[in-house]
Formats: structure tokens, sequence, C-alpha cells
């Protein structure tokens, strides 16, 4: 192979290579993306949702701080004070009772098992205590607990409303406790950016069409949500809303750019897996192996192709839930301890191990799909296929007799079967089963009828074909009886070709002989009839030295007859030696008309050629010169005088044609391909000095130098083509 397609080839497959390599690393980057976000959520608190928001409305800023503005005042609006809750108003104890059935009496009964703390109105239960357990002691033990982390919740509320910078509130309970920083205005509070009104005396449905303010009450609230106669008025300054929103915008725009770089790199991954996938199977054949358990319908495959698809995909999911698993696991340690190194490291192995088996699995797949081999290559489709071929073989190896046995047994069994049901089921009666024992035995019947007269046939066609009548087509349709019909069918029309080939050979062989004896006896004889005229007159006669000039002619033609036949030979026999190199075909063409230019000047032909500059074929130059030599011989021999001749060459896809056409003198008369069998000439009736071998001569140099030599005719205009390979 040159040095250019050498090149070519490693170009294409460091592409693959490459294209593998990045779709690796943009992997890791939309992985180490998706890190950046984590670790911002984790250490803001505020979710990559924002990036769907439009800050300026101030809807992300009342998500994130309304809810817990909203829950601690109703904290506050349902305890009232510390007092309240030391005093126990907020729990209460009632009974725990179950339901149960007795299965033997058939009624419900209830059993008590202990006691239930709870809210007062039931919402909530905070203990339980059993029948063993429920004393005084346990009781007041549980409602010490509770009103603990009742003071405690009631205090982290109180601590919320004192800590918030920019939150503006007036609540008020129903007894009349207040807890505000600002008047009881409400119009106030509405005309705020982002504000919370629960006023149920003066519930007004119009504020809730405040676009991103929130006004409604929590109508599947806990027990401590605000009911009747509780105000609580919730709002947030401009300056504190606009600091937050800040903060909010630089987190925003850290998460849009991580979203750009993962769709960016995204959208490069499946490009870059397209051009893989394209790729995949792909070689150049001149550089790699072509064996034939290595390549089908084009593609190649490697060891790593040899899997089941559906196996090999089971294992990359299972190799990539591990590959998952023990990150997973080794991940929250290095969470911990803030190591960005490590987790940098996690990310880079987690992309190797996780991407590579898929884009091996998907490279197959894209191979297996392009060679017509997808649903063969499975193990789905596999076993039952091996299954049902094994079934086949064993079916293809009974012979004839136990197949009929087999048939006649299972019709036996299975209308046995049909009449123990119908027996069992008697309220079909007798005829049921009667009528389909006849209809099954009558479908056996004439199956078998239909296979013994399928054998019938096959027989006395065989036999014809014993007898020497090959024309006689057998036709017993499928089955094994059909595959030895074509057998047959096919014995014998091998048998005709080989009987026509024999003969032809034959015809071959004897008109070679009859060629060989007349064209060499020929100017054999007007050597024998000028040499007895010189012994007969001298050398002295006036004519002697015409009679020497006949001769030495005819001398020559015997000696360009003989070479020209063993020329012939060797190349039907494949003793050439053949050098095949890279070679300027135009150029060698412009060498021959050069050399040829006398005769193409006495000959009166118009000769128009066309040549590129270069044309590189991969052929022999001393074959090729004598290809093109013969043909042009050929032209000049028998071309109309005076008419046009046509040489073209050209590059079609991978191959170069030389093409040369010619209108001949004579009337041609004679199939095109038999020009090119040995002494054919365009017209039966010519005795010039043409020896019929010339295109024979030509087809067998052609081939040999792996190209290919055609002839055609349309009506006196004769064309001959060359067509080798082309270098790239």
């Amino acid at each position: 192979m040159n040095n250019k397609s050498k090149k070519f080839a490693l170009r294409y497959s460091a592409v693959k290579i490459l294209s593998f390599v990045l779709i690796l690393a943009l992997a890791f980057h939309i992985m180490h993306s998706l890190n950046s976000c984590y670790i911002r959520f984790d250490e803001t608190g505020i979710s990559p949702e924002l990036v769907l928001y439009d800050l300026s409305t101030n809807q992300f800023f009342a998500d994130m701080n309304t809810g817990d503005a909203v829950r601690h005042a109703a904290q506050l609006v349902y305890y009232g004070n510390e007092e309240a809750i030391i005093r126990g108003d907020f729990i209460k104890w009632t009974d725990w009772i179950e339901t149960y059935y007795n299965y033997q009496e058939g009624y419900e009964y209830e059993k008590r098992l202990g006691s239930l703390l709870t809210t007062p109105d039931n919402s909530y239960y905070f203990s339980q205590l059993e029948q063993d357990y429920d004393t005084p002691e346990g009781r007041e033990y549980e409602e010490q607990r509770f009103i603990r982390m009742q003071l405690d919740s009631f205090r982290r509320s109180k601590e919320y409303f004192l800590s918030t910078e920019g939150l503006v509130y007036y609540l008020e309970d129903t007894s009349g406790n207040i807890i505000s920083n600002v008047g009881a205005d409400v119009d106030w509070f509405r005309a705020q950016p982002v504000y919370y009104i629960n006023d149920s005396i003066t519930y007004d449905e119009t504020a809730r069409s405040h676009s991103y303010s929130y006004n409604w009450r929590y109508t599947s609230a806990p027990h401590w949500m605000p009911g009747e106669g509780r105000l609580i008025y919730l709002a947030f300054t401009p300056e504190a809303i606009s600091a937050k929103n800040s903060i909010y915008h630089d987190v925003q725009m850290e998460y849009v750019y991580d979203i750009i770089a993962i769709a960016i790199s995204a959208v490069l991954c499946i490009a870059l897996l397209v051009i893989l996938l394209l790729g995949a199977g792909r070689r150049r054949p001149s550089f790699e192996s072509t064996a034939q358990n290595d390549v089908s319908n084009g593609v190649f495959f490697s060891p790593i192709d040899k899997p089941f698809l559906d196996i090999g995909l089971v294992i990359v999911i299972c190799w990539s839930a591990l590959m998952v698993g023990i990150a997973l696991l080794i991940a929250p340690p290095i969470w911990t301890h803030q190591n960005i190194s490590a987790m940098t490291v996690l990310l880079i192995a987690a992309s190797i191990t996780i991407v590579s088996p898929c884009l091996l699995w998907l490279m197959s797949l894209a191979k297996r799909i392009k060679a017509g081999r997808f649903w063969r290559h499975t193990l789905i489709f596999f076993i039952p296929s091996k299954f049902g071929r094994f079934l086949k073989s064993l079916w293809a190896g009974f012979p004839l007799t136990a197949k009929v046995g087999l048939i006649s047994l299972a019709s036996f069994l299975i209308m046995l079967f049909i009449g123990l049901v119908c027996y069992i089921a008697y309220n079909y009666g007798a005829f049921f089963p009667i009528l389909l024992s006849l209809i099954f035995t009558a479908l056996i019947t004439v199956l078998l009828l239909r296979y013994a007269r399928r054998i019938h046939i096959l027989e006395e066609a065989a036999r014809k074909t014993s007898g020497g009548d090959y024309d006689a087509a057998i036709n017993v349709g499928g089955g094994e009886l059909g595959s030895i019909a074509n057998s047959i069918n096919n014995i014998s029309a091998g048998i005709n070709t080989a009987v026509e080939q024999r003969m032809k050979s034959e015809r071959l062989k004897t008109e070679l002989i009859t060629n060989v004896s007349h064209d060499i006896r020929t100017p054999l004889t007007s050597i024998i009839t000028y040499t007895d005229l010189l012994k007969h007159e001298g050398l002295d006669c006036e004519k002697a030295g015409e009679y020497l000039d006949v001769l030495m002619q005819k001398s020559q033609r015997l000696k360009t007859l003989i070479d020209e036949l063993f020329e012939a030979a060797k190349a039907a026999t494949g003793n050439i030696e053949v050098n095949i190199t890279e070679l300027d075909l135009a150029s060698l063409i412009n060498q021959v008309l050069g050399e040829l230019d006398g005769a193409i000047k006495s000959s009166g032909l118009d000769l128009r050629v066309t040549l590129p500059e270069k044309l590189h074929v991969m052929a022999d130059g001393k074959l090729m010169w004598r290809v093109m030599e013969n043909l042009l011989s050929n032209v000049f021999k028998y071309s109309l005088p005076g008419s046009r001749v046509y040489l073209e060459a050209r590059q079609e896809n991978t191959s170069v044609c030389v093409e040369l056409k010619n209108i001949s003198a004579t009337e041609l008369n004679i199939d095109p391909d038999e020009l090119t069998e040995r002494f054919k000439r365009g017209d039966s009736s010519r005795t010039d000095s043409g020896s019929g071998l010339g295109l024979s001569i030509v087809q067998s140099f052609v081939t040999a130098q792996g190209g290919r030599f055609a002839v055609s005719i349309d009506g006196d205009l004769f064309k001959a083509s060359v067509y080798l390979k082309c270098t790239l």
C-alpha cells in the first residue's frame, strides 16, 4: 500500500480514537458541572430551579422566605404566650383503642391498649403509652417532655422574627396578645412588594389576585395554623428584598453558566457519538486485515463484538450500576471532608468506568446494525433458533417410515385425548367426539396421501434424470422433499452446463487447430512457392528482388504469428510475469501514441485523444504498453479509411476507464463476446494479415493486472474499454 493510503487510514483511525477520548472528557465535564450545582445547593440552600425565575417579579424571594415567616407566625399566634404552654393548654390525653373482629363468633369488639397524648383538636398524636406503662408517672413525664418541645418551638419562632432583617409583622391571637414591629395597617401591608395577610374578619378575595404576593389560609394546615379571630400581617421591606435578590442573582448566574456548559457538552457528546457510530466497523481494506471471519458486508469486527448484544447490554448495565454504587459509597466521606481533589479523581474514574463500556456497546450495536445482524446476534434469537434447528435436524434424521409412524401415533393420541375430554364433559354426548375423530382422521389421511404423492413424483423425476433427461424440472413443494428435488434439479443443470462447456471446449479446440493450421500454412505456402521460383529462375533473374521481399514479408508474418500464439498461450495459462506498480497511464498512452505516430499518419485516420494531465493506476507498464499497442494496431487495420477514431481515458469512482472507439470498414457480423476468443476476426470472411489473437491477448493482459476488458458493438461502431484500479 502506498504512503498516501497509509496516511489516510492512520488519520481515519485517529479520528475515531480522538472522538472516543473527547466523549470521555465531555462526560467528565458534565459530571463536574453537575457536582458544582450540587455543591452550590448544599452551600446556599438554593435549588437550581432558580434559573427558571424572573427575580424582578420577587416570586422566588416570596417562595423562599414567606413560608418560613408564615410558619413561625402561626406558632406564635397559636400558642400566644409561654404561660399557656407551661399550663399544658395544648396537650390532652385520650384513650388508645383498636377494633378487632372475632371470626368464630362473627362480631367486632374494641380493646383498650393505652393512652394517647394529642393536641386539643386531635390533629397530631405526640405520644403513645401502652397499657402496662400507662401510669401517672409515665403520663407526667411525657407531658413535661412535650411542654419543653412546645416551648422550644415557640421561642425559636420569636427569635426568628427578632433576627430576620427586613421582616415587618403584626401578629395578634384570639386572646389579644400582640407581637409587632409596625402598626396594624392592612393597606400598608398590601402595598409592599411581598406580603401575607391572614384576617378572617376582613378577608378579601380580591387581595388574592395580587401577583407574587401571599394572602391565603392553609386549608390542610396542621393544628397550629391560625383560625377565627387570629391576625397575621407579614411583609418584607424593598431593601431586604433587593439585598436577597442580589444574592439570588449571583447564584442564578453561576447555575446558568453550569447549565450552559452542560448543554454544550451534551450537544458535542451527541455529535461525537454520531461520528463514532458512523465510523464503527469501517477500515481501510488495504491497510488492515480482511480475513473472512473478521468482516461481514464490509463491516469489520473485533473480539469485543463477539458477545451477544443483549448479554453485553446486561453486563454494561450491571457494571455501570456497580460503579455508581461504589461511587455513592465513596462520595459521602469525601463530601464530609470537602476534599475537592478526591472528588475530581472520583468523577474521572466514574466517567471512564461508566461511559467507556456504554460507548463500546453502542459501537458494537452500530456494527451489527450495519452488517444486518442486529436481531440475529442476540441470545433471545440464538437459543430458540438453535433449538428449532436441533428439532428440525432430529426430524430430518428420521426415516420416512418412522415419520409416517410418528404422525399416525400423534393423530391417535390427539383423538384419544379429544375423546376423553368429551367423555368427561358428558354434556356434548357421544356424537361430538366421534365427529371430531372422523374429521381429524380424514385430515391426517389427506396429509399422508399428499406426502406419498410427492414421493412418487420425486421418484419418477429421479428415474428420468438417471436415464439422461436433464431438462425435466422437479417441483414437489417445500420441506425435505423439496430440498431433494432442488438438489436433483441443480445436478441436472450442472450436468447440462458441463456438457455445453465441454462441447464448446471441443469446438474451440477444433477451431484452434483449423485456424492455426490455416494461418501458419498460408505464409508457409508462399515461402515454399517463392523459394521454388528462385531455385528454378536463379538469383540473377529480374524478379529475384521481388521474390526475396515476399519471402521476407511472409517469414516475418510467420514469426509474428508464432510469437502472438506463444503470448496468448502464456496469458491463458497465467504464466505472465506481472509487476504491479503505481503508473501514470496518461503519460504511457502519450508515449505509445508518439511511438506509433508514423502508423497513425499513414493510416489516414483522424485520431481524437482526450486525456487528463495525470491519471494514476495500479498496473504493469510493460503489459499496458502491449495492450495499448494491440488496440491501436487493431484500429489501424480494421477502421474505415478517413473516419474518426476516439481515444479517451477518465476516472470513474475507484477505477480508470480507457475507451477506444472506431468505425469498422466492414460489417461487424459477429457477437461481441466472440471477438475476444482466439483466432476470431470481426469479419469471418477476412483474409488479411490479422491473426485474430490481438483482442484475446489484450483481455488476458488486462485480467492479469486485476482489471477488466469489455468489447461492445453498435452497428458499425466498435468500442473497446479497459478498466483498471486507480490509486487514491
